[in-house]
């Protein structure tokens, strides 16, 4: 007969196993079952302990995960300092989840020490405990010990003080999306793309009032939104997203100023935790008026600066009120349109003797900058008017300089320009999260 390859058991191998089993039955010595006992009881005690080693490692990742979370409890608690009590209630909580755990019995809990660093708080705590075995018992192992450590570290919350210099010159009447510039030249007489505001004055220099017919009226008039509304609404979703994305109390301040020439420099409100004081003096933003007795020259960063190098002190470290990180926002469209002397007279043109028009000068930074002061900007870029004489003369041979002589001025990634009909909220809010931002990675 042929052996079927196949088969799992070849009849050679089964003619074998038969006639050992007939061996096994004739045995009368007892050596087999003392054998077999013998080779039992290890393989039930290590049985025993597989099976006790697995309630152990089950009960440990239990305590392990309650660890973690009692320790992210605490670390994730807006406060820079981790109290007695935030490490008693750390405690609290995981002996209460390791208390669920059946056969555990907790021996020590160490809280640890919290470590505040420069910028960042870290902390470590760790656990010892003893696992009850069953089946393991009969080998006299009544009890495994466990036990694990678990650290975390995050950055400090951070106070920040925010200056706002917001410019508004004149030249913030311009209308505010390319729509409200064809409006307002089309209810012009001279097709003029900005909303001039101006006082009316008698032959003695006294003010009587403004005049109702200038160009400012007439965009209030027609409902053409300009740039300086634009700001307001901007200032006003600033104040709203620094309240929403504060993790402490009075984490952020904030001062406002609007300027434009050399001696018109206004502290709307100053420095205030109350964010909404900011919203409510926003109202009050307007554009400069302009008189009939004065110079064209509006707009004086230089001076409107060195203001705030007076009113800004160096920047702290951030992890307290007392030492905030300080910002200046200025959001602006960057030239310069002043009587007095400027650091660049030779970027652009003196008009006359008191008369100077040019690109916005990075050196103006400095003094802000050395004091550790972050410098933001939000370039409301200046409009080209290729069909006005003295845009062509005096702006135009510059007017690729504007932008980057603004972002040299500003901080690492927190320059934002802003195009005619851009959405200057839009750039104010992204420049408020990326200063934040900057401030967390930095620290």
């Amino acid at each position: 007969m042929q052996e079927d390859t196949m088969s799992p058991f070849p009849e050679r191998a089964i003619r074998f196993l038969r006639a050992h089993a007939r061996r096994y039955r004739r045995a009368r010595s007892g050596q087999v079952a003392v054998t077999l006992a013998l080779v039992a009881m290890p393989i039930l005690f290590a049985s025993a302990a597989a099976i006790d080693y697995g309630r152990r490692n089950a009960a440990k990742a239990r305590l392990d995960a309650a660890l973690d979370g009692a320790v992210l409890a605490v670390m994730s608690q807006k406060t820079n300092t981790i109290t007695s009590t935030n490490l008693q209630n750390m405690e609290t909580q995981f002996r209460t989840e390791a208390a669920k755990v059946p056969g555990v019995t907790v021996t020590s809990f160490n809280p640890g020490t919290p470590i505040n660093g420069t910028s960042t708080v870290s902390l470590t705590a760790s656990y010892t405990a003893t696992v009850k075995t069953s089946l393991a018992s009969m080998m006299k192992v009544a009890s495994m010990n466990i036990g694990a450590s678990a650290s975390s570290t995050r950055n400090l919350f951070q106070y920040i003080n925010f200056y706002l210099l917001l410019d508004n010159s004149p030249s913030m009447g311009l209308a505010a999306t390319d729509t409200d510039v064809n409006n307002m030249k089309n209810a012009t007489p001279d097709r003029c793309a900005f909303a001039c505001h101006e006082h009316t004055y008698d032959s003695q220099g006294n003010v009587t009032g403004d005049n109702l017919n200038d160009y400012y009226h007439i965009a209030q008039k027609n409902n053409i939104k300009l740039r300086i509304q634009v700001l307001r609404d901007a200032v006003s979703a600033l104040v709203d997203q620094a309240n929403a994305s504060m993790s402490l109390s009075q984490q952020f301040q904030m001062e406002m100023w609007t300027f434009n020439d050399s001696t018109t420099q206004t502290r709307l409100q100053a420095m205030t935790p109350t964010l909404s004081q900011i919203k409510t003096a926003a109202a009050n933003i307007d554009i400069a008026y302009a008189y009939y007795n004065q110079s064209d020259n509006q707009t004086d960063f230089e001076r409107a600066i060195a203001k705030m190098n007076a009113a800004i002190p160096a920047s702290g470290i951030g992890t307290s009120s007392a030492s905030p990180i300080r910002l200046l926002f200025l959001v602006t469209d960057g030239v310069e349109d002043t009587g007095g002397t400027v650091t660049n007279q030779s970027a652009g043109f003196q008009i006359s003797g008191n008369r100077f028009i040019g690109p916005f000068s990075p050196s103006t930074c400095n003094a802000l900058k050395s004091n550790n002061v972050r410098i933001g900007i939000v370039y409301t870029q200046y409009l080209p008017i290729y069909d006005n004489p003295f845009y062509n003369a005096y702006v135009q041979p510059y007017e690729n300089q504007i932008g980057p002589m603004l972002k040299a001025c500003a901080s690492d990634g927190l320059y934002f320009p802003v195009a005619s009909g851009g959405d200057i909220t839009a750039a104010m809010l992204q420049l408020f999260s990326t200063a934040v931002a900057s401030v967390r990675l930095s620290n």
